[in-house]
C-alpha cells in the first residue's frame, strides 16, 4: 500500500515559526536560540517521517460478503490491520464519495480494528475506492493512501415515476414467445413452440436432457404462450436527468415483472435482450447503476487527484475540541509565558493569561466576534501606550499575546488548537531572547516538549498521558543528535544582522548616569551576575584591588551626581607591558546600556575584533548598547605614572557644587582646610571623621530628600549606604577646595575553582566611591565606606551585612555552608559552560573550529555537510521506523529471542512455519553440545504455550536470559 506524505497549511506555519526563530537567533547571536531554532525545525522534520511510518505496513481489505448489489444506506466493513511495529493512530478511513469520515484512535501493532465505513453518496461505476488518512503525531503533515478493491459497488437505482410503459414491440413476438417458455409456462393451452439456446435462469424441467446426452448442446423446450410482444426499454428515448431517467426505467421493470412481460433494455453501447425474472431484473439494473453513476464517479476520481476531496471531507473543520488536551495547552502557554513576566508590558501577558484560563481551564464559551475584536483592539492599544510603538522584539512579543489570546476564545476546531499549539511553541522560544541562562533554556525544551506531547495526544485522542509522553521523548530523543551536529556545522552568520535585535528592558543593575541616594541600595540584596572573569595569565588580583571601574559621575547636584557632559580631553595612558599589566576575559550580562566594567584602572580593552581606549575620565564605553551578553578583552594596570597637571576645564567640572550650600557644612570644610596644609591631609582628615563621628553602614538607611539632604545625612542622621558616602564625601572635597569625582562600578568577587579558575561579580557587589585630584598622585581612590567599614573591601555585602567576617567564616565552616556554597558555585560553573559553548558559539568560533579539522572553506560550503547529517539521520530513523512488529504473545517474544542466540551460535535460523520440537531436533543435530541447554527450554516453551502451565512464564524468562550459547570456534569446526 502506497503512502503519500503531503504538506498542509500547518506545515507552512511551521517554516514560518522556524525562520523567525532562526531570524532571532541570528540577530543576537545567540546560541541557545540557534540551538533551540533546530531542534524545533528537526523534530518537525522527523515528525514527517513519523506520520509517513503511521501508515506504512497497514493492510486495508474488504471483509464480509460482497453482494453485486447493495442497499444505498447499508455501511461497508472494513478490516485495518498494523503488520508493522509502529502502532498506526490518529486514523480517518472514508470511501471515495462519502462525505463523512470514520475516526480510528488506534490499530495496535500486529493486530486488526473493523470499521463500518458510510457508503459513498454518489455511485460510481468503477471499483470502490477507499482513503486512510492521518496527520499523526503533530498534525504538521498529512499522510494518505489510496486502496483500490476489486468489488465493484453496485446501488441499483430506486423506482420511480409515473410514464406509461412503452407499447410492446409485435415484431419481436418470436423473442417473446421464447422468454415465456424459459418461465414454465406450460399450462392454459400453450403449444409447443419449438428449441432454443439455454440461458442463464432457465429452469432445469425445460431442458432437453435428451439431446444433451447424445452430445449435442444445452437446448430448452419453448411453448407459445400467447404474448403480444417485446417491452423495448431504451434509454435515449426518455429526456430526463440520469437518476431521474434510471429511476423510471426501473418503474418500467418493476411493471413488467408483476405482469410477466418480458422486456429489453437497450443503453449506450450495451443491449440486455428480452427476457424477463431475478436474473434478468438483477443484470439490467446492475447496468442501470453503472450508467447513472459514471459521471459522478469520474468526477469524483477527479477531485481526489486534485485533492478537493480532502478538504471537504477532513476533520480540520469539524466543531470537536476535547477538553482534556484544549486544558492541557492552556496550562503549557501559560508556562510558557510566566518567564517573560518581568520583560514585557503587563498588559500583553494579562490579556493572555485571562482568556487561557477563560476558554481553556474554566471551558467558558466562545464569546461573540465583537468581543474578540475589543480584546484584540484593547490589548494592542495598551501594549502602545506602554511601548509607545508596536515595532521591535518586545512589542511584538506582547502584541503576539494578545493575538494568541483572541485565538484561545475562538478556539472550536482542531486547526485552532494547531496554531495555538504552533504559538505556544514560538512563545516558549521568545523566553530565551529575553534572558539566555542555562535554567531559562531547559524550561524553554520543557515547555516545547510540553506542548508536542499535548499536540500528539490530542491527535491520538486516546485518554492518557504515558503513550503522548513516550511518543514526544522518541521524537526529543531522535531530534537531539541530528540537532547538535547541526548545531556546530550548520552555518552562521548567513543573514549578517549582527545585534539588530535585542531586547529594551533589563534587571535593575544600579549603574546609571544618575546617582541617587538608594539607587545602588536598591539591587544590594540581588544576587544577578553581573559578569564573569577569566585571568589568563593566571594571575589573581587581591580583595583589596578588586575594584571594577564602570562609570565615572562630575555633575554635583548634592547627595545627587550625574555623569554631565563629555568633555574633550582624552589622557595618554601608557602602552601595555608584559610585566606590570593584568589581562582580563570578562563575559558581561546584558544591561541596556554603554558602559564596560573594567579592574581599575584599564589601559586597553578589545570588543568583537576592535580595539578599545579609554574615555577621558579613565572608563570603557562600548560604541554600541549591550543589549545581549558580550567577551571582551581588558587590560589593566594598578600603578599609573601621575599626571603632570590636571586641564583646566576638567579642574572646573571636578569643582563644580550647587548652589546652595550649607553654613553648616560650609563652616566645617573651612575648618578642615585651616588645621591642614596640603590636600592629602585634608583628605585624610575628612576621612577620620567619618571614622569617629558616629557614622554607620546600612543597607537602609531612610530617605534623604530635598536642598537639606546633604546637611541631614552627614550633620544629623549619619546613616547611609555606599552611595551616601561617596556622595557626601566627593562634595565635602569639592567645598573644601579640592577637585572629585564619583567612580560607580563593582567592588569584590567571589572565587570558583571551577573552569580553570574565575570571578563571579554579582549585582549585590555593585559600589561607588570616590576619586580625589591630588598633585602627586593625579586621580587617587578614596573610598569612604572602606574606611568606615574595612570588611566591606575584603568580603561581599551579604556576608557583611550577616556579621561581619568572623561570622562569614564561621558560617562557611560548618558543613552546610560549605555544601550550599560549592552546590552554588558548581552550579554558575554549569552556567558558565554554558554561556562559553553554547550562548557564546558564533560565526568565530565556527571557523575556529571547523580550522582545527582543516576546513577552511565559505559559509556556504559548510550547507554540504549540514545536509549530509539531515539526509543520514533521516535515513537512520527511517529504518528503525519500518522495523518488524513486536509479537503480542510474551511466550512467541522469549522464543524468539532463544532462537535468534541458537542461530548466532552457528545453526540455521529457526523459520516461523517450524515447530519447537523440530527445531529442537536440527539443533541437537548441528549442535549437539547445546541441547543439554536447548532442550528444557523447548519443553518449557511447549508446555507454557501449548499446554495448561502459563504460570512458568517468569522461569521461562530467566531461562532465557541466562541462555548464551557460545559460537563454535574454527578448531571446533
Amino acid at each position: 500500500m502506497k503512502v503519500r506524505v503531503r504538506w498542509n497549511r500547518h506545515t507552512l506555519a511551521l517554516l514560518a515559526i522556524v525562520a523567525g526563530m532562526w531570524y532571532a537567533a541570528e540577530a543576537q547571536s545567540n546560541g541557545a536560540a540557534h540551538l533551540i531554532a533546530l531542534l524545533t525545525a528537526t523534530m518537525g522534520l522527523l515528525s514527517w517521517l513519523h506520520a509517513r511510518a503511521n501508515l506504512r505496513g497497514m493492510s486495508v481489505r474488504l471483509i464480509g460478503a460482497r453482494p453485486a448489489a447493495q442497499d444505498a444506506e447499508k455501511c461497508i466493513p472494513v478490516e485495518l490491520r498494523a503488520t508493522g511495529a509502529v502502532s498506526p493512530c490518529g486514523l480517518e478511513v472514508y470511501v471515495v464519495g462519502a462525505t463523512t469520515p470514520v475516526f480510528v484512535e488506534r490499530v495496535p501493532a500486529g493486530g486488526a480494528v473493523v470499521v463500518d465505513l458510510p457508503p459513498p453518496l454518489h455511485h460510481a461505476s468503477g471499483a470502490l475506492q477507499l482513503v486512510v488518512r492521518s496527520v499523526y503525531p503533530l498534525g504538521l503533515f498529512s499522510a494518505e493512501c489510496l486502496v483500490e478493491t476489486k468489488w465493484v459497488r453496485r446501488v441499483h437505482p430506486e423506482p420511480a415515476g409515473d410514464l406509461p410503459l412503452p407499447a410492446p414491440d409485435t415484431s419481436r413476438q418470436g423473442d417473446a414467445i421464447a422468454v415465456s417458455s424459459s418461465r414454465g409456462n406450460t399450462g392454459g393451452g400453450d403449444d409447443f413452440a419449438g428449441l432454443r439456446e439455454w440461458r442463464a435462469g432457465d429452469s432445469p424441467r425445460h431442458i432437453d436432457w435428451r439431446s444433451a446426452a447424445r452430445g449435442g448442446p444445452l437446448m430448452v423446450k419453448s411453448w407459445s404462450s400467447g404474448v403480444q410482444g417485446v417491452v423495448v426499454l431504451d434509454w435515449n428515448s426518455l429526456q430526463l436527468d440520469a437518476p431521474a431517467r434510471a429511476a423510471q426505467i426501473a418503474r418500467w421493470m418493476e411493471i413488467c415483472e408483476d405482469e410477466g412481460k418480458p422486456y429489453e433494455l437497450r443503453m449506450p453501447g450495451l443491449i440486455i435482450r428480452a427476457s424477463h425474472g431475478p436474473s434478468h431484473l438483477r443484470r439490467c439494473l446492475d447496468a442501470l447503476s453503472m450508467q447513472s453513476g459514471t459521471d459522478a464517479g469520474s468526477a469524483l476520481s477527479d477531485e481526489l487527484q486534485a485533492g478537493k476531496v480532502d478538504n471537504v471531507l477532513s476533520l480540520e473543520q469539524s466543531t470537536f475540541l476535547p477538553k482534556r488536551p484544549l486544558l492541557f495547552l492552556s496550562l503549557a502557554l501559560l508556562l510558557a509565558i510566566l518567564p517573560l513576566r518581568g520583560y514585557i508590558a503587563t498588559p500583553g501577558l494579562v490579556v493572555c493569561a485571562l482568556c487561557l484560563i477563560w476558554r481553556g481551564v474554566l471551558r467558558m464559551a466562545v464569546p461573540h466576534l465583537l468581543v474578540r475584536i475589543g480584546v484584540i483592539i484593547a490589548g494592542a492599544t495598551a501594549v502602545y501606550f506602554n511601548y509607545g510603538e508596536l515595532g521591535g522584539m518586545e512589542p511584538g512579543i506582547a502584541l503576539l499575546l494578545v493575538l494568541a489570546g483572541a485565538k484561545m476564545l475562538e478556539s472550536r476546531t482542531p486547526r485552532e488548537f494547531q496554531v495555538l499549539a504552533l504559538i505556544g511553541w514560538f512563545l516558549a522560544f521568545c523566553a530565551v531572547l529575553l534572558e539566555n541562562h542555562l535554567a531559562r533554556s531547559v524550561w524553554t525544551v520543557v515547555v516545547v516538549l510540553f506542548i508536542t506531547a499535548c499536540m500528539v495526544r490530542f491527535r491520538r485522542s486516546i485518554p492518557g498521558a504515558r503513550e503522548p509522553l513516550r511518543v514526544t521523548g522518541m521524537l526529543f530523543a531522535q531530534a537531539l543528535p541530528l540537532a547538535l551536529l547541526l548545531f556546530f556545522v550548520f552555518p552562521r552568520g548567513l543573514l549578517d544582522l549582527g545585534s539588530a535585535l535585542g531586547r529594551s528592558r533589563f534587571g535593575e543593575t544600579g549603574i546609571d548616569n544618575i546617582l541617587d541616594p538608594g539607587n545602588i541600595a536598591r539591587v544590594a540584596q540581588s544576587s544577578d551576575v553581573a559578569f564573569r572573569v577569566r585571568f589568563p595569565d593566571g594571575t589573581l588580583p587581591s580583595n583589596e584591588t578588586r575594584y571594577w571601574r564602570c562609570l565615572t559621575l562630575w555633575d554635583c547636584e548634592g547627595m545627587r551626581w550625574t555623569r554631565g557632559d563629555r568633555l574633550s580631553f582624552a589622557p595618554q595612558l601608557p602602552r601595555p607591558k608584559n610585566g606590570m599589566d593584568l589581562r582580563q576575559i570578562i563575559d558581561l550580562e546584558a544591561h541596556g546600556k554603554r558602559w564596560l566594567p573594567a579592574l581599575d584602572l584599564p589601559i586597553m580593552a578589545k570588543l568583537r575584533g576592535e580595539r578599545l581606549s579609554p574615555e577621558f575620565d579613565q572608563s570603557l564605553v562600548s560604541p554600541f548598547m549591550v543589549q545581549n551578553s558580550e567577551r571582551f578583552e581588558v587590560v589593566s594596570r594598578f600603578e599609573l605614572p601621575p599626571f603632570r597637571e590636571l586641564p583646566e576645564d576638567h579642574r572646573e567640572a571636578a569643582l563644580q557644587l550647587p548652589p546652595n550650600i550649607s553654613p553648616k557644612l560650609r563652616q566645617l570644610t573651612d575648618y578642615w582646610e585651616s588645621v591642614t596644609q596640603t590636600d592629602e591631609q585634608l583628605v585624610q582628615i575628612a576621612l577620620n571623621y567619618v571614622r569617629t563621628q558616629g557614622f554607620s553602614y546600612t543597607l537602609e538607611p531612610g530617605e534623604y530628600k530635598g536642598p537639606q539632604a546633604l546637611e541631614d545625612f552627614f550633620l544629623n542622621r549619619r546613616i547611609g549606604f555606599c552611595e551616601h558616602f561617596s556622595a557626601s564625601f566627593a562634595t565635602l572635597m569639592r567645598m573644601a577646595g579640592v577637585p572629585s569625582r564619583i567612580v560607580v562600578g563593582y567592588l569584590g568577587g567571589e572565587y570558583s575553582d571551577h573552569n580553570g579558575g574565575y570571578l563571579i561579580v554579582k549585582q549585590s557587589d555593585v559600589h561607588a566611591w570616590t576619586e580625589v585630584w591630588l598633585e602627586k598622585y593625579g586621580w587617587y581612590r578614596v573610598d569612604p565606606t572602606g574606611a568606615l567599614a574595612p570588611d566591606r573591601v575584603n568580603i561581599d555585602l551579604r556576608a557583611f551585612l550577616a556579621g561581619g567576617a568572623e561570622e562569614a567564616e564561621r558560617q562557611r565552616r560548618t558543613l552546610w555552608g560549605r555544601s550550599l556554597q560549592r552546590l552554588r558555585l558548581w552550579w554558575d560553573s554549569v552556567n558558565y559552560d554554558w554561556q562559553n559553548q553554547v550562548i557564546d558559539y558564533n560565526q568565530e568560533s565556527q571557523r575556529g573550529l571547523l580550522e582545527s579539522v582543516g576546513l577552511r572553506q565559505s559559509k556556504l560550503v559548510l550547507l554540504i555537510p549540514s545536509v549530509a547529517f539531515v539526509v543520514v539521520g533521516v535515513l537512520l530513523v527511517a529504518l528503525w521506523l519500518r522495523r518488524p512488529a513486536r509479537h503480542a504473545d510474551p511466550w512467541m517474544r522469549l522464543w524468539q529471542r532463544a532462537c535468534s542466540r541458537v542461530g548466532k551460535a552457528g545453526v540455521k535460523t529457526w523459520m516461523p512455519n517450524e515447530g519447537p520440537l523440530t527445531f529442537a531436533r536440527r539443533v541437537a543435530e548441528a549442535r549437539p553440545d547445546l541441547s543439554p541447554q536447548f532442550d528444557p527450554l523447548v519443553a518449557m516453551y511447549v508446555s507454557g504455550r501449548y499446554g495448561s502451565s502459563h504460570e512458568v512464564l517468569d522461569q521461562f524468562k530467566a531461562a532465557v536470559l541466562r541462555f548464551k550459547p557460545k559460537r563454535l570456534t574454527r578448531s571446533s569446526k
